[in-house]
């Protein structure tokens, strides 16, 4: 259903629950000239030659602060667990923006954090007692400390949906929320702040134009994603002969919608994912071994792994667990689309208009799969010829080695690939079996690319730094509290720091 794009598209529903925090970004969009034009608008921020140069340094060098703050707070708290959620929350907050942005925007959601653990870290230092055993499963308590107003002016934004959700009638509660003079100051900062942004990102390609006479040559610019807009926003009126308007509605809007999709689905994901790490510490300890494998000299050195050695590392196990990872902990649980027309599905006839919801994480996903006449499964069976179903027994168990395949042809000898239990030499396949984490078609996840790189960097530096240790029962359950995203209600790691990997090999 989600390939038949002619047929089905975003829901009516969607667009009226996302709509009233996105307005006209193409997100809440019907597709159709206005939708392609936004997204030809920001198309290039996804390209793999942006993603994979400025953007990748981004993500690593403010993911540093995540990690400092973490060493402290694992000091401090000596084996005692600490609520997450927040933390990983600014952590891609922070990643999000800079993407946005670029390395030099002065606002920062962790650094406050940050600041704040040091000089408590100073404060108890000489103090601190480990903990006895009636009060080392007692979570500590880390207080927050206030951000930049702009910052929380887009986070409560985002809270706005939890308002929206319950409501009997969703239109009227958006005409209500937003006539408030509290979500009016809120939208006008954070429009002030995208602006404040995408001025600098214009005034820059002036100067540089001024100087080099020649702005078709001004690749060097292209740093953040404000940059890369205002740059097709250019060129695309020079090729339409008209004046560019660069800080139009719908440049605000597209990079807000960067913003939203950006922070809240991935910081979901991970908390899931740290949880589900900490509950698997076998999984957890190959990832290790496999990650000091991959980076030997990162090892020899005492040093973490760069940006570049990141991405450029053969990562089997690494990229089944961030596989994994989405299909247990998707933070997008349920999926819907609208028909076009009248059609059929799974032999069904569909009402033009019918809202038809599924499960992102149900049956053949995380539950066994449903009988079902397979033959009705696609339009097209040689669309899903690639991909099996996963084996019932083990449906419901967070196993990375599912996206390991056995190699149907000879393989060199790579430290990112991986050996199964019979000895047999295994390669990750994206296609071993389903999973829809960011939907599928034309109006998938525009930003999915986005969030692998930034997945694997975050997942890497976790590893690396960190011996996620198992939290109390009372505080590891899965339960989940479902807004926009299915966040969980209980989020907390007990941490071991991790200083020198060279020893431990």
């Amino acid at each position: 259903m989600l390939h038949r794009s002619r047929e089905f598209d975003r829901s009516s529903l969607m667009i009226t629950y996302a709509g009233g925090l996105l307005d006209d970004q193409h997100f809440v969009l019907k597709t159709g000239p206005e939708w392609k034009k936004r997204r030809r608008l920001i198309d290039d921020t996804m390209s793999p030659t942006f993603l994979h140069g400025p953007v990748s340094h981004i993500v690593y060098d403010k993911s540093q602060n995540w990690i400092k703050l973490w060493r402290l707070k694992s000091q401090v708290a000596s084996g005692r667990p600490f609520k997450a959620y927040y933390d990983i929350h600014f952590a891609i907050l922070d990643t999000v923006l800079g993407f946005s942005f670029g390395s030099e925007f002065p606002r920062s959601a962790m650094e406050p954090q940050l600041k704040r653990l040091a000089r408590m870290a100073q404060e108890v230092q000489s103090s601190r007692e480990i903990p006895h055993d009636g009060t080392r499963n007692i979570p500590i308590d880390f207080p927050e400390e206030p951000i930049d107003s702009s910052l929380r002016s887009m986070l409560q934004l985002l809270e706005s949906l939890e308002k929206i959700k319950t409501a009997p009638y969703i239109p009227l509660k958006w005409w209500l929320v937003k006539r408030s003079a509290a979500y009016k100051n809120l939208w006008r900062m954070k429009n002030d702040c995208i602006l404040t942004e995408v001025k600098k990102a214009v005034e820059a390609r002036k100067q540089y134009t001024r100087a080099s006479h020649a702005d078709e040559e001004s690749s060097s610019l292209l740093s953040c994603a404000a940059a890369v807009i205002v740059d097709k926003e250019a060129r695309n009126a020079k090729k339409e002969n008209r004046a560019p308007d660069f800080l139009s509605t719908m440049v605000v809007e597209e990079i807000w919608g960067l913003i939203v999709a950006g922070s809240d689905t991935l910081s979901t994901t991970f908390a899931w994912g740290v949880k589900l790490l900490a509950d698997h510490p076998e999984i957890q300890d190959r990832l290790r071994k496999t990650l000091h494998a991959i980076h030997t000299r990162a090892i020899e050195e005492k040093r973490l792994p760069s940006a570049d050695e990141i991405h450029h590392a053969p990562t089997g196990y690494v990229d089944a667990t961030i596989e994994e990872m989405l299909r247990c902990g998707g933070p997008i649980p349920i999926g819907d689309r609208e028909a076009n027309f009248d059609t059929t599905l799974l032999g069904h006839h569909i009402p033009k208009g019918t809202n038809v919801r599924f499960l992102h994480n149900g049956p053949g996903v995380r539950l066994p799969e449903l009988e079902a006449n397979k033959h009705k499964y696609s339009q097209d069976p040689e669309a899903s010829k690639d991909m099996s179903g996963w084996d019932d027994e083990d449906i419901d168990l967070f196993k990375p080695e599912r996206w390991l395949c056995r190699s149907t042809e000879e393989l060199k000898q790579s430290a990112g690939d991986a050996v199964g239990a019979d000895g047999a030499k295994r390669t990750f396949n994206p296609l071993a079996g389903p999973s829809i984490p960011f939907g599928l078609g034309i109006r998938g996840c525009f930003g999915k690319r986005l969030a692998y790189i930034e997945l694997k960097i975050l997942l890497t530096m976790l590893i690396w730094n960190f011996e996620l240790l198992k939290c109390p029962d009372d505080l590891s359950s899965y339960s989940g509290q479902l807004s926009f995203v299915n966040k969980p209600r209980n989020c907390y790691v007990r941490l071991r720091s991790i200083d020198h990997p060279a020893d431990r090999l």
